[in-house]
């Protein structure tokens, strides 16, 4: 059987992402790229070894039908691309969020179910290599009932010197539901959804704490409800330093994870005996698995290896359900279901 092909639109950061993912995968070909600047699609052409460069997506349909069509582009223009690719029967990849809005989600998926094609949104994180170690703890049972998930992202967005205040090149992020923090929503979404499972209730707060900068909020808070446990979430645009923190609590065991800095994992486990030892048990294990994390973590800087753990395995995960004709590794109606709360808490953030 020949190489899996696919194509990349929009030669942005995030492309590069995917094209050093794929080139690490044997069975797949990069049949083409596509920017609408000329210079950034040749660059990512001649940087990969890719034969083929086009400046409009639709020049790109017209030649080649690849396997995978990966849309890595800004969010206002993954519907009327996707759609494109859709209505030609291909598959497509889509960074997040998906679309800005849940009904023009709503479109896509009619389109995908229709023509049997498959309809991915990149949610990297759940491929990550700390959650994976997380959900084995669950499935093992070591942490014991799951009473309780926090997701908190901190990452400076209103500093005059970064991306999203520039008022010259206004952030891609300002179009949606949110502004800034919107973009960051769906890392959120899926992560609460992967514990939570079918969500019942949602409460948010959103607030400005920095004046003077474009952004609508820079700070916003939620409680989320599901079916299986309960999520509190927060982002904050002015907490220092960056990190994205998730923390699961259980009947058994803690454990706490910094997505920003694998693999380092704290575990706080539930011991009989005498409290204060237990808590210098505890205080030693945790220095230990800082120090081994940190030290790994630097070496996997040093390695190259990329900051977005978790891509390449999902990446390597939809290319093998597509050569085996398995369902898609996120299922739609999942998808769908991460729309909606994505949807629900961007809600006060875009009144």
């Amino acid at each position: 059987m020949g190489k899996l092909t696919g194509v990349i639109i929009g030669c942005g950061a995030i492309a590069r992402e995917h094209l050093t993912a794929l080139a690490e995968l044997n069975n797949v070909e990069v049949a083409a790229v596509c920017d609408i600047s000329p210079a950034r699609a040749e660059a990512a052409a001649e940087r990969f070894g890719i034969a083929r460069s086009y400046t409009n997506h639709r020049d790109l349909l017209a030649d080649l039908k690849p396997n995978l069509v990966h849309i890595t582009t800004p969010p206002a223009s993954h519907l009327p691309i996707a759609k494109d690719f859709l209505a030609a029967g291909l598959n497509v990849f889509c960074e997040k969020p998906i679309t800005v809005r849940y009904e023009d989600f709503c479109t896509l998926k009619k389109m995908a179910r229709d023509r049997g094609c498959m309809l991915m949104e990149n949610q990297q994180n759940r491929f990550h290599s700390s959650l994976k170690r997380i959900e084995e703890l669950i499935h093992s049972g070591e942490l014991g009932d799951v009473l309780e998930v926090q997701i908190c992202l901190s990452l400076n967005i209103t500093s005059a010197d970064g991306p999203y205040v520039d008022r010259n090149a206004p952030h891609f992020g300002l179009t949606l539901p949110g502004g800034v923090i919107g973009d960051f929503l769906p890392h959120i979404a899926y992560l609460v959804y992967m514990f939570t499972g079918k969500i019942i209730d949602v409460h948010t707060a959103w607030s400005k704490h920095k004046s003077g900068t474009p952004l609508p909020a820079d700070e916003f808070r939620g409680m989320i409800k599901g079916e299986r446990t309960t999520a509190y979430v927060s982002f904050s645009g002015n907490a220092q330093p960056d990190g994205f923190l998730i923390r699961v609590a259980g009947t058994r065991m803690r454990v706490e994870a910094n997505l920003y800095e694998p693999p380092r994992l704290i575990v706080k486990r539930s011991r009989s005996g005498e409290p204060a030892i237990g808590t210098l048990i505890d205080g030693i294990a945790e220095s230990r698995q800082v120090l081994v994390g940190s030290v790994a973590g630097f070496f996997r800087k040093l390695a190259g290896t990329s900051s977005y753990d978790g891509l390449r395995e999902m990446i390597s995960k939809t290319y093998r359900t597509i050569e085996l004709h398995e369902p898609q590794p996120i299922s739609l109606d999942e998808i769908d279901e991460i729309a909606q709360l994505v949807d629900r808490l961007a809600a006060a953030g875009s009144s």
